[in-house]
């Protein structure tokens, strides 16, 4: 009986060590977890921005505007044209 409470009130607190020494970690994993879902939260938020520019200045009419502004630019014809297709090569 008394080796069953000594071992009882030495691995109790043991036990209970490995308890909190696995919360720390718990938390701190947390804690990391936390701080990757905000910077992701920046990164989309700037992501968004960033495609909205883009869509702004890919407009045809934008494009067409410039085109009609800048002198250097003309119009050329389908015998200048090449056509570039990029696949496997498995397609007809």
């Amino acid at each position: 009986m008394k080796t069953k409470l000594f071992w009882g009130a030495v691995t109790l607190p043991l036990f209970l060590m490995a308890v909190v020494v696995q919360q720390i970690g718990y938390q701190d994993v947390e804690r990391a977890v936390a701080a990757q879902e905000k910077q992701q939260d920046t990164w989309l938020e700037k992501n968004r921005k960033l495609l909205a520019g883009i869509t702004v200045l890919r407009a045809p009419q934008r494009i067409e505007t410039l085109a009609q502004q800048d002198p250097s630019l003309r119009s050329v014809g389908a015998d200048h044209t090449v056509k570039v297709r990029f696949g496997t090569g498995d397609q007809k």
